[in-house]
C-alpha cells in the first residue's frame, strides 16, 4: 500500500518546536509498506523551528501576529503535488494541526480550544478525493484492509452490521431487517459513543467499511456486571474467513485495554463457528445455557 505520511510522524524534527511527533504506528507502516513523509510547513518555506500558527478567520496567523497564509498554502499545494504524482491510498496527517488536522485543528485563539474543522493541507487534500486519516484514529494496516477507529459521523452503520451479526444456522430463513430495531437488539448502538466502554474499530478496504467491532456496557445477553463492556463483531459476509474479524478482536482487546478496562464479555451461540475464533484471541466459557456461550477475556 502507498503511504503519505506527516514526517514529524516518521520522526523527522519538523515541527514547529524543533522536535517530532514520533507514533510507532506509522513506524510500522514505513516497514511493511510504501511510505512517503511530507512537511507542508517546509515545504512552504517556513524554517524549522519556527513560531506557533493557528488559523484565524480564515488566515494561518503566527502566535505573534504575523501572517504566514501564503506559506501554509504554498506547502499544501506542494503537498498536493506529490499525492498527485504518486497516488497514495492513504494520507495519515497529524491531529490538530492548521495544516494537517483532518477532523479538528485549533481555533485560532491560541488557547488549546478545538473546532472541527480541517487544515489547509488536510482541506485540499481531500477537496482532491485523496483518503486522508488523523493519525489518532489509526490502528493498523491488515494486508490491504485499514483498521481504524469508527468516526462519530458513521456510527449509524452500526445498525447494519448488527444485523449481519445475528448468526442464522443452515437452513433457517433470515429474519427481516427491522428486527434490529426491538429493544433487545437497539440497546447495541442506540445513542452509541456517549457513556464509556462505547469503542468501535472498523476494517476499511477500497474506501468500504466491510467489518466493524464494538463494545457497550449494556444489560445484553453477555452482560457479566456494569463494568464489564460486551462485545458485538460483524463482517459483510464475502469479507469473512479472511482472518479480519481475528484482527479486529486482537485490536480492540489491546484498545480495552489501554482504557483501563480489566475484563470484556460476550455471548454466543454453541453451534456457531466463530466460538473457536474467539477462544483463539483469549475468550474463555464462564457460564452456558442451553442454547449460548457466556465468554470473558481477562485483559
Amino acid at each position: 500500500m502507498k503511504i503519505m505520511v506527516s514526517a514529524c510522524l516518521a520522526g523527522e524534527n519538523c515541527k514547529y518546536n524543533g522536535g517530532n511527533n514520533r507514533n510507532e504506528k506509522v513506524l510500522k507502516l514505513m516497514a511493511d509498506n510504501e511510505v512517503f513523509t511530507v512537511c507542508p510547513e517546509e515545504l512552504g518555506g517556513l524554517p524549522t523551528p519556527r513560531i506557533p500558527s493557528e488559523i484565524r478567520d480564515g488566515m494561518v496567523m503566527t502566535r505573534d501576529g504575523r501572517i504566514v497564509d501564503a506559506e501554509f498554502r504554498a506547502g499544501a499545494a506542494r503537498c498536493l503535488e506529490l499525492a498527485l504524482q504518486v497516488q497514495p491510498d492513504l494520507v495519515v496527517l497529524q491531529s490538530r494541526s492548521p495544516s494537517c488536522g483532518v477532523k479538528q485543528r485549533y481555533d485560532g485563539t491560541f488557547s488549546g480550544r478545538l473546532v472541527n474543522q480541517a487544515g489547509v493541507t488536510a482541506q485540499l487534500l481531500m477537496k482532491k478525493r485523496f483518503r486522508c486519516m488523523d493519525v489518532e484514529d489509526l490502528v493498523t494496516i491488515y494486508g490491504s484492509f485499514l483498521i481504524r477507529k469508527l468516526c462519530v459521523e458513521e456510527f449509524g452503520i452500526l445498525k447494519d452490521f448488527l444485523y449481519e451479526a445475528i448468526f442464522i444456522p443452515q437452513g433457517v430463513e433470515a429474519p427481516a431487517r427491522d428486527i434490529v430495531e426491538g429493544p433487545e437488539l437497539r440497546i447495541y448502538y442506540e445513542d452509541f459513543g456517549s457513556r464509556p466502554g462505547d469503542l468501535c474499530l472498523a476494517a476499511e478496504t477500497a474506501g468500504r467499511v466491510v467489518g466493524a467491532v464494538w463494545t457497550r456496557i449494556m444489560d445484553d445477553y453477555g452482560h457479566v456486571d456494569d463494568e464489564t463492556p460486551s462485545f458485538a463483531i460483524s463482517l459483510l459476509p464475502e469479507y469473512r474467513n479472511q482472518g479480519i474479524g481475528t484482527r479486529l478482536m486482537k485490536e480492540m482487546l489491546s484498545l480495552l485495554k489501554e482504557h483501563g478496562f480489566r475484563q470484556a464479555s460476550l455471548a454466543v451461540q454453541k453451534v456457531n463457528y466463530a466460538v473457536r475464533m474467539y477462544k483463539e484471541v483469549g475468550f474463555e466459557i464462564i457460564d452456558e445455557n442451553e442454547e449460548e456461550y457466556i465468554m470473558v477475556c481477562w485483559l
